[in-house]
């Protein structure tokens, strides 16, 4: 490996996920060898001389500017605020020979677009623009550069989803480079120092259309109780600390799972391949393995490197139908159909003492798209969960723990996955609303997770059910990521951290060289400092993949509902807003709003769980929304 020269650490220090670093994090990720480390500083403090770096406190280097990461367009407050290289996507409509642009986000102005501009334009066209003239008076000129179709058509919205958001479409030449250089195949090796467990009867559980299999699980009875392993892919094994594909995958810091593709943290090689548990491969992997006694209760465990080869392949719904419907008539190994008994035994032992111990079990459905020949939803309904979804829910919440509670007493520095109890305000506010709907809620005295899901266990029907769900979701604080060790409010566990989906989290990827430095006895590969960033950025990629994929979600279900317009459905309040209402349909797994002023011409007064009968009116793809009327209007 070449000692990197002046223009890779500048090109190192200017990409948008860059945050000033030490020499020592700065030479891993740069894989600077070490006996060229010397060499290194010398080439730093001759940038340093050259004005090109600078040094800041805590003995960090950092480019001059900074690193503020580009948006696809800088939200403006004022006409200064107008970006004159941004980019922006906004419906185009047409006046007489010329036309203009209204853009998506609200705070950018109308944008003028010159008559030569618009030839073979339709009015109506969701278009990308480009700035390029900013009068002193009048509205902004622009050049539309990119025209994604009709402004409402599913095909342009999901266009737009990716423009508006600024998500990837492919990675770069040197991640696909190095990606292609790694093997695929396991060689003889590279299987020193790791577990072998291929003669174990392994298998993954996982939905019908995945492609990358983190986890696989093995399970078998003991004298005591039961043994559980937990066997994660080893992607820190493949993927190398400030390598371009480890940058790229910080950079994303998490997959992102829309409706028609996925947003890959890692390569597709990789993610679906390389590292993936494929059934009938032989994988490295990282594994938990775990004694619990008859209760469920965990005796001890122990954390290695190991080699795997998964039996098989199952799916959620194959799964279910061996365990909930009987394994008669099922083609399937009678060993595999004896594990997955033992495992359901263990998991309903170990979801019991979760329960007891105070933890949440909220159940609130996904939705799940039904698509016709030609991929177009159709139909939305809600998604089952089964005895497989609790099953390795629960195998990989106790993995977790495991991992947390091992690195925690070693004193690394490491990421955990905290969750603060919700502030006394928002269960106040939860408590008034409980009541209104004749549930009891203390908030007096210290606050448990088992006082929330005591009032989960007490709702009534389903419709109350999913309104208590939603409040309660409402009131508490969201799950992050922590360099400090809090606990986990939910779980009701004071260690907890994420390491059993290094595929597609970049935390778990930390974790797993954490753990590494802890086998191997060796320094710990981040600093406090490095990984309290690391862990803002992933709480922020995070709450950024979430809100991508719920607005993919909403585009479809809206898309749904403009094939029912004028028709009625029943439904249920599951929001009471100053200025309407949130109805969930029954027949259909969508939610629609009915706005107050519909109300009010009814004389009419709602509360949440009350059933209500309304009549769509609207399904608008561009403000995603669905908008209602009462029935019989």
């Amino acid at each position: 490996m070449k000692l990197p020269d002046s223009n890779d650490i500048l090109k190192f220090m200017k990409n948008p996920s860059y945050r000033p670093m030490r020499v020592r994090e700065l030479s891993k990720r740069l894989e600077v060898p070490k006996e060229d480390r010397k060499a290194f500083r010398k080439a730093l403090k001759k940038l340093i001389l050259a004005g090109t770096i600078v040094k800041i406190r805590g003995g960090r280097y950092r480019t001059p500017q900074g690193n503020a990461k580009k948006e696809a367009f800088e939200l403006p407050t004022s006409r200064a605020g107008i970006s004159r290289s941004g980019k922006i996507l906004g419906r185009f409509v047409r006046t007489g020979k010329t036309g203009v642009i209204l853009p998506r986000n609200p705070k950018i102005p109308p944008i003028r677009v010159q008559h030569n501009e618009v030839k073979g334009v339709r009015s109506s066209s969701l278009v990308i623009a480009e700035l390029s003239s900013l009068p002193e008076r009048g509205a902004p000129l622009g050049v539309i550069v990119d025209v994604l179709g009709k402004a409402g058509n599913l095909g342009a919205e999901r266009d737009g989803l990716f423009f508006e958001h600024n998500l990837p479409k492919e990675f770069s030449q040197e991640v696909m480079r190095e990606s292609n250089e790694i093997s695929s195949e396991v060689l003889p090796g590279e299987l020193k120092g790791r577990v072998d467990l291929q003669e174990i009867l392994t298998l993954t559980i996982d939905n019908d259309r995945a492609k990358d299999f983190d986890d696989a699980v093995a399970v078998s009875l003991t004298s005591s109780g039961y043994k559980l392993w937990v066997s994660i892919a080893d992607v820190s094994y493949y993927v190398k600390l400030g390598s371009a594909i480890d940058n790229e995958a910080l950079q994303r810091g998490t997959s992102v799972y829309l409706p028609e593709t996925v947003i890959p943290m890692l390569p597709e090689r990789l993610s679906d391949w390389t590292c993936s548990l494929v059934e009938n491969e032989k994988r490295l992997t990282k594994t938990v393995e775990m004694d619990f006694n008859r209760e469920g209760m965990m005796l001890g465990f122990k954390i290695y490197n190991s080699v795997i080869r998964s039996r098989f392949r199952l799916t959620y719904t194959e799964v279910s139908h061996i365990l909930e419907i009987g394994a008669k008539g099922s083609k399937r190994d009678h060993a595999l159909i004896e594990s997955l008994k033992i495992m359901s035994e263990l998991y309903g032992k170990l979801k019991q003492r979760r329960l007891d111990r105070g933890g949440l079990d909220f159940d609130i459905p996904e939705p799940e798209l039904i698509r016709d020949e030609l991929g177009r939803t159709i139909d939305v309904v809600k998604s089952e969960r089964n005895v497989a979804h609790g099953l390795i829910e629960e195998f990989m919440i106790s993995a977790n723990n495991a991992v947390a509670e091992y690195i925690f007493y070693s004193k690394a520095p490491s990421m955990y996955r905290i969750h603060e109890p919700p502030d006394f305000a928002s269960i106040k506010e939860l408590s008034q609303e409980l009541k209104n709907l004749g549930y009891n809620l203390n908030i007096y005295g210290k606050l448990k997770a088992g006082d929330i899901q005591r009032v989960i266990f007490e709702s009534k029907d389903d419709s109350q059910k999913i309104a208590i769900n939603t409040l309660i979701l409402r009131s508490l604080k969201r799950a992050v990521y922590s360099t400090q060790v809090e606990g986990h409010f939910g779980l009701a566990l004071d260690h907890y951290t994420h390491f059993t989906s290094p595929i597609r989290r970049y935390p778990d990827l930390i974790v797993h060289r954490v753990v590494n430095s802890l086998i191997n006895e060796r320094r710990p590969p981040y600093d406090e400092e490095s990984l309290e960033w690391m862990a803002t950025h992933s709480s922020t990629r995070e709450r950024f993949a979430d809100e991508v994929e719920r607005e993919a979600i909403k585009i479809e279900r809206v898309y749904t509902m403009k094939h029912h317009l004028g028709r009625e459905f029943d439904g249920f309040v599951i929001s009471v807003l100053p200025f309407g209402i949130f109805v969930e349909l029954r027949e259909i797994f969508v939610e629609g709003f009915l706005p107050i002023e519909r109300i009010r011409s009814r004389g009419r007064r709602f509360k949440l769980g009350q059933d209500v009968k309304v009549k769509v009116i609207g399904a608008d793809l561009e403000r995603r929304r669905v908008t209602l009327g009462l029935a019989g209007i």
